[in-house]
């Protein structure tokens, strides 16, 4: 009766014991799912879903990245284990336009730096990683999708405070959002002249 049930279920998704997940997706899903199984980490549930997620992300298929990572995120996943599955969330929201879920997560994930920075570094060699994409996309939400400069170099301040971004990146990325939110002014008033004429 069980052989039955789970007729149909990829060796790799019985390894990590995701049976009655899978057995759950459309057959569209689990087509997509099935691109991603060749070579993945079965060694646990987490590594697996990173795993999938990650190659879903490479190749823009941001959906694919997201239900795996709702999955996940449903388990105790906490600490850096959570930390990781929330920075490969991030750009898969993003890139499907779930603005305010993504910065969502941007915010949880900044939250957790603190208690994680030691964490970080270690994996990094002793300093921070250059790619830490909850700090980078809340800027790419707040100024890219909701046109809020102001949130955006206060959240650049909080960055700095945080040890996130040097004094150097802190003046240089304001200076970088002064000048788009002027090439933005000068683009709405031509398009505004050119519509008059």
């Amino acid at each position: 009766m069980i052989f039955g049930r789970n007729k149909g279920v990829p060796e790799e998704i019985s390894k990590v014991k995701l049976n009655d997940w899978y057995i759950g997706l459309s057959d569209q899903d689990k087509v997509k799912i099935g691109r991603y199984l060749a070579g993945s980490d079965t060694s646990s549930l987490l590594n697996f879903s990173l795993f999938v997620m990650r190659k879903a992300n490479e190749e823009e298929n941001h959906y694919i990245a997201i239900l795996m990572g709702e999955m996940i995120l449903k388990k105790d996943v906490k600490g850096i284990e959570k930390f990781d599955v929330l920075e490969e969330m991030i750009p898969a929201y993003y890139e499907a336009k779930r603005f305010d879920e993504c910065l969502k997560c941007c915010n949880e994930g900044i939250e957790m730096i603190p208690e994680l920075i030691g964490k970080l570094k270690e994996r990094n060699g002793g300093s921070l990683p250059e790619r830490i994409t909850c700090r980078n996309y809340t800027v790419n939400v707040l100024i890219g999708a909701y046109g809020d400069y102001d949130a955006g170099d206060l959240a650049l301040d909080r960055f700095y405070e945080m040890g996130l971004i040097t004094e150097e990146d802190l003046r240089f990325r304001k200076q970088s959002h002064k000048i788009h939110r002027l090439q933005r002014t000068f683009d709405g008033v031509f398009t505004m002249q050119l519509k008059d004429q």
